[in-house]
């Protein structure tokens, strides 16, 4: 007699999810609801430097159409903000939970803002990115973003930026 087939309640490696969790992802405006998931996700991303409760709701209010959230199934995994500043779309924050990283969530957020603005005609974005940040340095270069200047003592720590553009084609 066969065996009869057992589910096995092992989750499947990252690697085999990454499509199913990407074809899933609702990207949403900022809920106050949120706030806390996005302050905890933001602290664990920026050990230096994190926006506080304050700065997040404050950017909420100031750009409530902007800051979007990734979300998937309840989970609130992601957000972004990025608004229009004088005619060019201006990444302010992006960052996606540690746990949810590498799955394309942080690409499909990048991408779905850079189409939003360019139907509003918008034809350059821009960001400000720490030099000692390699991976988010790597990733807008893999979105077409060209480091374009070195901005001295950026950061409230004095560490050094690096402003990314690209043109919207």
């Amino acid at each position: 007699m066969e065996k009869p087939f057992v589910r096995s309640h092992t989750p499947l490696p990252i690697s085999k999810i990454s499509s199913v969790m990407a074809a899933k992802l609702i990207i949403r405006k900022f809920l106050p609801s949120d706030i806390d998931k996005i302050v905890e996700i933001e602290k664990a991303s920026f050990p230096q430097g994190a926006y506080s409760k304050r700065r997040l709701e404050s950017l909420s209010k100031k750009h409530p159409n902007d800051f979007l959230v990734a979300q998937l199934a309840d989970k609130k995994v992601g957000y972004i903000i990025a608004y229009n500043k004088a005619g060019v779309i201006d990444f302010d924050s992006l960052t996606i939970d540690k746990k949810y990283r590498k799955l394309g969530i942080g690409k499909k957020l990048v991408v779905f803002v850079l189409n939003r603005f360019r139907k509003k005609g918008l034809k350059k974005a821009s960001l400000e990115i720490r030099t000692s940040n390699k991976g988010a340095i790597s990733f807008f270069q893999n979105l077409g973003f060209k480091i374009t200047k070195v901005i001295k003592h950026y950061y409230r720590d004095s560490e050094d930026a690096y402003r990314m553009k690209k043109d919207l084609i």
